[in-house]
């Protein structure tokens, strides 16, 4: 296995690109591409092509398809990061998580679950009487 080629659809939302998928087939990605487009929250969509060459341990990239929304004048800001040789995986820049939101999160959950479990409990007393 010499080389190996696949196909990454970034999407600009929010003010940043962000991988959405990754395929195998070119035609697939186009498409799939054009379908983000169309929907209100993607501001605009790139497909590059990735080459990944096992002996020599190079990554290539090329922007086979893109397209966004409006004029020149919208044009997205930042640009999605070429590739050193080695990993086909793109790094992500991790977001800071709120406390609050994941306790709140947690809290609900085990709520969730004990009156799922209480419900049981009733139904079970109810059928041995």
């Amino acid at each position: 296995m010499a080389r190996q080629i696949s196909y990454e659809i970034y999407s600009f939302k929010n003010g940043n690109w962000m991988l959405d998928s990754v395929h195998d087939d070119k035609n697939m990605a186009v498409h799939q591409g054009r379908m983000l487009i169309a929907s209100p929250h993607h501001m605009a969509i790139r497909v590059i092509e990735e080459s990944y060459d096992d002996e020599t341990d190079n990554t290539m990239s090329k922007i086979i398809y893109k397209e966004q929304k409006g004029g020149d004048d919208e044009k997205p800001k930042k640009t999605a990061k070429k590739k050193k040789g080695g990993a086909t995986k793109t790094k992500r820049k991790k977001k800071k998580k709120k406390k609050g939101k994941s306790m709140i999160v947690i809290v609900l959950s085990l709520g969730g679950i004990s009156l799922g479990l209480l419900a049981l409990i009733a139904l079970l007393i109810a059928q041995s009487n």
